[in-house]
């Protein structure tokens, strides 16, 4: 019911804000009741036929497969949510004087009445429009039943339409700016939500990977049957037991619209301080929820010697490859942390590790306590150095642990940024082969501008330095990437990192598809 409530009183909101400025702009013309009027009616009735069309269009596609309806239906309605959040982050604040101008022009006789029936009808139309789509998405993802549907959608329309009665009225004054801000986070939220859900049905339908499935399960914490996990479901697309592929959707939604959001309108509509301080920790807690503690842990991450002070750092990473051979095909590690840099020179985090071999299930593999040390003030150099050191608990009793340590190197050369990654590893324990692997990293990315940074990288491990073998039987990849920041809002920036690594030798998946999702915040 919330969700709906949300939905339909922004979509009111907005044609009522059209209407209402119209309406009292056009104050004395005789005749603008009945015009207006007429395009309200004739936008309703527009949308009516949009929703009759989606019923058909349901009717037909439920005996060929209803996941990929309501697959389509959510993603669409992403898109709408997310077109529809940039447009006014560019638009909204011109909005009110450009209806107030339409309404002086039909005034002075410069332009037609049917303008206003026009102008009305249309925003009847596409809030309409956009309301079939949206309330079929929370009806499929299971917002709720006919009651709640009803319940919800009369507490968004009486508030909608509240709203545009004050307007008409004359309580213009009102600052609308900040209303139009919540909502759109709001949306944001929603369409991350609507999103995830969606790649969901697709698992179901066999057209994509689950990456992992039950990545978590937080059910004990929250339940998605208990009306605090309902409310999420609907809002934020909770699950409590998610694939990675969702958690991947989700994430990714949240970034390309906020990124647009930036790049088009300059980004949402500016927050009080302590807004901003509470929309950073709900995201922290949301993505902390995925801190699970791999034998094939997700390595492919190349590590800057700089510290942030005082920053929070909630990270994600992913590979997955794929081969002819199935003993290559498939393979798949997943590593969440949360890290704070507690001085300028020292950001340790705390990481786990999720992972399969191919054609296994995926299990948990390990807890790890990582640290990187910054030696050199970054820029006083040539070069700025660091340092790694991480060890690795095994669940496991027969399992062994593992330690990781070794230099960082960084070279700014214009418009060029060089790093490198130099590391020893043993395992340590029950288990233990007792040698000791040789691993590297090293990316080289042309810094374009913060968002899109283009470079390539490439990671290889000789398995045991005192009989390293031939080069064709170690593990040696390389492949493009691309890097970017953006700031959501205040000084929380979402980094990310996406990449596909080709198979250079023997042992190696012909592909690796790569990825890295940061949430960085300072407290």
């Amino acid at each position: 019911m919330l969700a709906v409530a949300i939905v339909v009183f922004r979509e009111v909101l907005e044609a009522a804000l059209i209407v209402g400025i119209v309406t009292a702009a056009s104050r004395g013309v005789p005749g603008r009741g009945k015009f207006i009027a007429g395009g309200v009616v004739a936008g309703i009735l527009g949308a009516c036929l949009v929703a009759a069309f989606a019923e058909t269009i349901a009717e037909a596609a439920s005996g060929v497969g209803q996941e990929l309806l309501n697959a389509a239906i959510m993603f669409l309605a992403v898109v709408m949510l997310g077109w529809h959040n940039v447009w006014m982050g560019k638009h909204g604040r011109e909005m009110a004087s450009e209806a107030a101008s339409l309404g002086a022009a039909v005034t002075s006789g410069a332009r037609p009445l049917t303008a206003l029936a026009l102008v009305v009808g249309v925003a009847a139309l596409r809030e309409g429009s956009e309301l079939v789509l949206f309330l079929y998405s929370i009806a499929a993802a299971g917002g709720g039943g006919p009651l709640n549907m009803l319940g919800g959608g009369a507490i968004g329309l009486a508030a909608g339409a509240s709203f545009g009665v004050a307007l008409y009225l004359g309580l213009l004054r009102i600052p609308t700016r900040h209303l139009f801000a919540v909502t759109s986070w709001l949306i944001l939220l929603l369409a991350a939500g609507l999103a995830s859900q969606g790649a969901a049905f697709l698992v179901q339908a066999d057209l994509l990977p689950p990456l992992g499935s039950s990545i978590w399960d937080s059910s004990r914490f929250l339940s998605e049957a208990s009306i605090p996990g309902k409310v999420l479901h609907v809002l934020v697309g909770y699950v409590a037991r998610p694939d990675g592929i969702q958690i991947i959707f989700w994430l990714a939604t949240l970034a390309i619209i906020g990124l647009l959001m930036r790049l088009v309108g300059g980004g949402p509509l500016p927050l009080d301080r302590g807004t901003r301080r509470a929309i950073s920790v709900a995201l922290l807690v949301l993505l902390a929820l995925g801190i699970g503690v791999v034998a094939a842990r997700a390595d492919y991450l190349v590590r800057s010697p700089i510290v942030d002070y005082l920053e929070v750092e909630l990270e994600h990473n992913g590979a997955y490859s794929h081969d002819r051979d199935p003993a290559k095909n498939h393979a798949q590690s997943y590593t969440n942390a949360i890290g704070y840099g507690l001085t300028p020179w020292w950001l340790t985090e705390i990481e786990g590790e999720w992972g399969a071999d191919p054609g296994r299930n995926l299990a948990y593999g390990a807890t790890t306590w990582e640290n990187r040390f910054q030696l050199t003030e970054q820029g006083k150099y040539w070069i700025d150095l660091g340092a790694f050191a991480e060890y690795s608990h095994s669940p496991s009793r027969i399992g062994p642990d593992s330690v990781e340590f070794g230099p960082l190197a960084q070279i700014e050369q214009g418009e060029l940024l060089h790093t490198l990654n130099l590391f020893a590893a043993r395992d340590l324990g029950h288990g233990s082969a007792g040698v000791w692997s040789l691993l590297y990293a090293a990316q080289t990315r042309w810094r374009l501008n913060h968002y899109f940074e283009p470079g390539v990288e490439a990671y290889g491990t000789i398995g045991d330095v005192t009989v390293p073998g031939e080069i064709h039987n170690q593990d040696h990849r390389a492949g493009p990437v691309v890097v970017g920041y953006s700031y959501l809002f205040g000084t929380t920036k979402l980094r990310y990192e996406a990449g596909y690594l080709f198979g250079l030798t023997t042992p190696t998946p012909t592909g690796t598809v790569r990825w890295r999702l940061e949430l960085e915040t300072h407290f």
